[in-house]
C-alpha cells in the first residue's frame, strides 16, 4: 500500500492505481487515474461523518478550484474565517 500525501492530507492509503518506479534520483511513483483519485477522495470526504480537518477542508476548497474569498462569500463569511477553519479545523 501506498500512503498518499497530497496536500497534506492524513490517513490516505491506496491499495492499488499507482505504481512505484525506481529512477536514479530513488523511487517515483505515478498515479494512474489523478483525476478520479482526487473525485474518490473528494467524495469520502463530504460523506465523512464529523468535522472536517483544515487540510480535508481546503483539499475540498481547491479541488473546486475556489479561492477562499469566493467560497467566503458563497457561506457569507469572510476570507479571514475561511483561513482559520482551513488553519484549525473548526
Amino acid at each position: 500500500m501506498y500512503k498518499f500525501e497530497d496536500a497534506d492530507l492524513r490517513n490516505v492509503w491506496l491499495a492499488n492505481g499507482y505504481k512505484k518506479k525506481k529512477t536514479r534520483y530513488g523511487e517515483a511513483v505515478a498515479i494512474e487515474n489523478v483525476a478520479g483519485l482526487t473525485r474518490a477522495i473528494c467524495f469520502a470526504l463530504v460523506k465523512k461523518p464529523g468535522r472536517l480537518s483544515g487540510a480535508e477542508f481546503r483539499y475540498l476548497r481547491l479541488n473546486m478550484d475556489l479561492s477562499q474569498s469566493s467560497l467566503a462569500k458563497l457561506f457569507g463569511n469572510t476570507e479571514h474565517a475561511v483561513a482559520i477553519w482551513e488553519k484549525k479545523g473548526s
